[in-house]
């Protein structure tokens, strides 16, 4: 997958003022190290107009959200499009931020509603396309057997059946695999993206895994 290569245009966030600077968590004295700063302050940051902020968090967010619209759109819309549309969406909603709250799962947001709306075509929601192209996903670190040859060969081969499994799964029931298992959300992260109850994904991936094992079982 491309870097995320298109940013926003320079008159997208006005650069800050030189007026005397407001109280907060941005000293005025000084240029900030931005990379050293946590997402809540650049989020404050990018109220009060430092155009810098708002590329440091670009910058760290960009490639995972990029990879997460590629999934959802499915071909159906330019994920790069769906990018700028999140980071614009950024940009107007940092300042109803929730001080406290997890960042992730408020970008997630973002980027899901940007999504779906793009993709808004008179479907219903379950009818959504969820694209599980996992060609991007690190799986957690090999043991060390797995540097000979033939296992490592073995488990490339375990993930292929996998992931061709989980294709043939309903779209909301790999919806929430993908958030779970790939984007490490936990269950009330998900919930918190998807709008739905705990309950409800439990269930999904409850049956989504039975039927993994399923199709799996199936395959020579």
């Amino acid at each position: 997958m491309e870097g995320c290569s298109r940013t926003l245009g320079d008159d997208a966030i006005p650069a800050a003022g030189k007026a005397a600077a407001p109280t907060g968590a941005v000293p005025a004295q000084a240029a900030p190290d931005w990379r050293r700063l946590d997402d809540e302050v650049l989020l404050r940051a990018m109220v009060e107009g430092h155009r810098e902020a708002f590329d440091e968090f670009y910058a760290r967010h960009a490639e995972k959200i990029l990879s997460f619209l590629a999934r959802l759109s499915a071909g159906k819309q330019d994920p790069e499009d769906l990018l700028q549309d999140t980071f614009l969406r950024v940009l107007t909603h940092a300042k109803d931020f929730r001080k406290g709250a997890p960042i992730r799962p408020w970008l997630f947001t973002i980027a899901r509603n940007a999504a779906f709306n793009a993709l808004r075509n008179g479907r219903r929601r379950g009818e959504l396309e969820v694209q599980t192209d996992l060609s991007d996903w690190n799986p957690p670190q090999a043991s060390p057997e797995s540097h000979d040859p033939s296992a490592r060969a073995e488990k490339h081969e375990q993930q292929a059946l996998v992931l061709k499994a989980l294709e043939e799964l309903p779209p909301l029931h790999r919806e929430i695999l993908v958030l779970t298992l790939f984007d490490g959300f936990s269950y009330e992260e998900a919930a918190q993206i998807t709008g739905d109850p705990e309950s409800t994904l439990r269930s999904r991936v409850y049956y989504g895994l039975r039927k993994l094992r399923e199709r799996l079982k199936e395959r020579p």
